[in-house]
């Protein structure tokens, strides 16, 4: 890359960095989620054109930003909540996604005549739930422990299998043909691998972080993993998003119980904290930089038909889960409400419809629903939360 490029990318990142944080301080003081505040501030600032808006290739998007967000989420996430919740995390990770894809993908290729491998990718896309603007209305308004952890579980065990499955759709979109048993074969020779290479990065990890007790060695070592089992993973042909995830949540449970001290665990929390929300942030900017309101009003039924696809698959897969014995999740029906109503989607939806290959059939029709599922789910679902949380006789106090 030449001098004058990386000087014109350093001052690009520079630009959203003080932009996030203004906004972050805003958005505290008015009392609305960080990332509707983000999307809305970029979103001006695009239309306007006053100021020429920054941007990313789709490669580098995924590449910079998947693995922060993967692992942060994994790392500092309590195992205790994931055992608990094991019958329903795998509900909600393998069925949940992939019914959510077929079914999503089914109603477009219906009302809208979309080929079926598009479709589906489009599903696989909006399958993952991003529970970061959720979660600060949550705790805002002290809504029950069990719930946070269930939609901050479910989005980290959604996150991996969506990734994974987006991938192989893509491979099989390119090439035409939507064979289920090549879909099935790829998916799963995929989330195996994945897994398993995640799996035994984090345990070699764990090891030669158990050996120091160097604190920037341990930070660095943390990062390494992060980075490098996402990459191992994707050059073996395995998802490299469930090996990021299988890695974070090792290192952060069996690594951090045998080789960290006191100390180092904080500083590490901290450190996947900070990661992770730079990584939020600058994808939220970037995808209020990159919407284009023109497009979107020009392909409205379109839009308007998948955010109606995406939230009744969502309530009926919630209902769904309600049905099954309490032990599996144990949620009531007004939490169910609340799950429903905060299936929002976020930076992995904006970041893997900007990751599509050019060549990919109907791109522009995917990216146009794909924006306009993320902006009506943070936009009108968001900022009306905290009224459903009230309705459902959640809120323990009101918000500040």
């Amino acid at each position: 890359m030449e001098p004058l490029v990386i000087e014109h990318v350093a001052q690009q990142l520079a630009w959203l960095l003080l932009g996030a944080a203004l906004l972050g301080l805003l958005a505290r003081r008015l009392s609305v989620p960080y990332e509707v505040a983000l999307v809305l501030a970029a979103l001006l600032v695009e239309e306007s054109g006053l100021v020429a808006a920054p941007s990313l290739e789709p490669s580098v998007l995924l590449f910079l930003f998947l693995p922060p967000l993967l692992f942060d989420a994994a790392f500092r996430q309590d195992v205790h909540h994931v055992g608990h919740m094991a019958t329903g995390i795998l509900l909600l990770a393998v069925p949940g996604v992939l019914l959510t894809a077929l079914a999503v993908g089914g109603i477009l290729t219906l009302v809208l005549g979309l080929p079926l491998a598009t479709a589906l990718v489009f599903g696989s896309i909006v399958a993952a739930t991003d529970p970061v603007a959720v979660v600060g209305v949550f705790r805002r308004l002290h809504v029950p422990g069990h719930l946070l952890a269930l939609l901050e579980v479910e989005s980290l065990a959604n996150d991996g299998t969506a990734i994974t499955l987006y991938t192989a759709l893509v491979g099989i979109a390119l090439a035409g043909v939507a064979d289920p048993l090549a879909i099935l074969t790829l998916f799963g020779r995929q989330v195996i691998g994945g897994i398993l290479i995640g799996t035994v990065a984090a345990l070699i990890f764990s090891r030669l972080t158990a050996a120091t007790d160097d604190h920037l060695i341990e930070m660095t070592l943390s990062t390494a993993l992060a980075y490098g089992s996402y990459l191992l993973a994707q050059s073996l042909d395995t998802s490299g998003a469930l090996a990021c995830v299988a890695a974070g949540l090792i290192h952060g449970s069996f690594g951090r119980a045998s080789g960290m001290n006191e100390a180092s665990r904080h500083l590490l929390d901290d450190l996947w904290e900070y990661l992770g929300f730079i990584a939020n942030a600058l994808v939220f900017l970037l995808l209020g930089f990159t919407v284009n309101l023109r497009l979107l009003l020009a392909q409205a039924w379109p839009v308007t038909v998948a955010i109606v696809a995406v939230f009744v698959v969502r309530a009926l897969l919630v209902a769904g889960i309600l049905t099954l014995p309490k032990r599996a999740l144990g949620i009531t029906p007004p939490e169910g409400v609340v799950l429903v109503w905060g299936g929002l989607r976020g930076a992995l939806t904006a970041s893997l419809a900007l990751a599509l290959p050019a060549a990919t059939p109907g791109r522009d029709v995917v990216i146009a629903m794909a924006f306009g599922v993320v902006l009506f789910t943070l936009v009108v679902q968001g900022l009306t939360l905290p009224v459903i949380v009230r309705r459902a006789g959640l809120a323990k106090l009101k918000a500040l």
